[in-house]
């Protein structure tokens, strides 16, 4: 058993900056409340009284926390007003990600969070700083049985490492064809909206009199250029998100090790992954790129949909060749059980009759006519969904794929598959039709897959593959 642990002072700093991120809102408030009204003695105050508390918190904070690593265990106390003692079971972590921004790097130190079975989307434990030998030392406790009993050197002995580094050209393509830019646009127009008050009315009067002036052609060339301008910045974000995009195989863990400004890693047990999902769009689509996403009870992002990137772009044969090396039963399948043609109406149906119903109010709108090639559009949309759907069952393993803008392939192991269900609506019944449904378990708490218009086939029954014992 070993002695309780304390984080490096420098932990302290970030604990600080941390309380202020979370009470920026007040503190900005009590700052310009003291500046509006230097003849209040409480309001001059508030500031500097605000600052004061978070820093005597994250002072105390730091000093009640303690860790110690047992045999089967990591113990966390911490806690000033309410003490709180976690009990970490090694075989109920799922993840441990280390978190390294530029100030982190600055003090040779990062944040380690660890995340476990059923934890929800919050990390069972943070360490808010934490150097980096320790770090690895707890990264190593979870991942080695024996890691106590053991020396350093002797951890390392005999251990098989297959590295894959992602080029750089692929994250550059991925960052091209994101889509992205949206968010630029977005964040744009917030910042907007928080320094319109400070602009005047006759900036805009003169800014709209100038665009005037200069014509129809040239307002359309400057806008041809801001939207170049913010496709380039969403391109310059993926790349320092995922620049030295590297994976690490090391016996059954995975290392993901990420980032430019901040350097992210994520280990993950590969036994513990409960789905694979292959991802593609249109655009990616025709040059045959794919991005790889992996489910598990912990380590999902919610700016990754909850999952964690396995892979940002690659072409099919890279897809597959990773996932050879890393989860050879997970690759995707060459064939699928497609949908009966009797499903096709019922999915251009479903995609294009929204479209179908604006029409006449369209026609209403000046050019209004060119509408009418929406609903077509759509139609298309609903064949392409209903011509990428399908299923195949292995003895392992299941495979959905079903598309609603993007593609998606999904590889579901058998034993971690929570439910699954047939449900038949009335119009399905007339032609004998079925939806189906899969749930696994994820750091969100679950995730659903679902597959609707298959027929039910004695060969290929979703039901007799389940209950079938491995």
């Amino acid at each position: 058993m070993n002695d309780w642990s304390r984080l490096p002072v420098i932990a302290l700093l970030f604990m600080f900056l941390s309380r202020i991120k979370e009470f920026i809102v007040p503190l900005i408030i009590s700052l310009f409340a003291g500046g509006t009204n230097p003849t209040m003695t409480f309001t001059r105050w508030l500031f500097p009284f605000l600052i004061t508390i978070l820093l005597l918190h994250s002072v105390f904070y730091w000093l009640f926390f303690r860790y110690r690593l047992d045999d089967h265990q990591l113990i966390v106390k911490q806690g000033v007003f309410i003490k709180k003692n976690r009990y970490i079971k090694k075989e109920r972590v799922q993840s441990v990600d280390m978190t390294s921004s530029v100030l982190h790097r600055l003090f040779r130190v990062g944040k380690l969070s660890i995340e476990t079975a059923g934890g929800g989307l919050e990390a069972e434990a943070v360490f808010p700083a934490i150097g980096q030998g320790e770090a690895e030392k707890i990264r190593r406790y979870f991942h080695d049985e024996n890691f106590l009993q053991k020396s350093e050197e002797d951890g390392e002995e005999g251990r098989e490492e297959w590295t894959y580094r992602v080029p750089t050209k692929n994250i550059f393509l991925a960052g091209l064809t994101s889509g992205k830019i949206g968010i630029v646009v977005s964040a744009g127009a917030a910042f907007l909206t928080q320094v319109d008050q400070f602009i005047s009315d006759d900036f805009y009067e003169r800014t709209a009199g100038m665009m005037m002036a200069l014509g129809m052609t040239l307002i359309l060339v400057i806008a041809l250029f801001l939207l170049l301008i913010t496709w380039l910045v969403s391109v310059l974000l993926t790349v320092i998100k995922y620049g030295n995009f590297t994976i690490t195989k090391r016996e059954n863990k995975i290392t993901i090790t990420r980032g430019l400004l901040e350097k992210r890693e994520l280990t993950l047990s590969l036994e513990r992954i409960t789905s694979v999902r292959y991802l593609t769009h249109p655009l990616r689509q025709i040059f045959g790129w794919w991005s790889i996403y992996v489910d598990s009870a912990g380590g999902g992002k919610e700016e990754e949909m909850l999952s964690t990137l396995l892979l940002p772009l690659g072409s099919k044969e890279e897809a597959q060749t990773l996932m050879r090396q890393l989860i050879p039963e997970a690759t995707m399948p060459e064939t699928i059980v497609r949908l009966p043609k009797r499903a096709r109406e019922r999915y251009i149906f479903r995609t294009s009759i929204i479209p179908w119903l604006l029409v006449p109010i369209a026609f209403w709108l000046p050019n209004g006519y060119f509408y009418i090639v929406v609903p077509f559009l759509f139609m298309y949309l609903g064949y392409r969904r209903y011509k990428d759907s399908g299923y195949e069952l292995f003895n392992d393993r299941a495979v959905v794929q079903n598309r609603n803008f993007q593609l998606s392939v999904s590889i579901l192991p058998r034993r971690y598959i929570q439910s699954m269900s047939l449900s038949q609506t009335f119009f399905q019944k007339r032609k004998e039709l079925y939806t189906l449904e899969m749930r696994i378990l994820t750091s969100s708490g679950g995730r659903m897959f679902r597959l609707k218009d298959m027929e039910r086939m004695s060969a290929k029954d979703p039901f007799q593959w389940y209950r079938k014992k491995q």
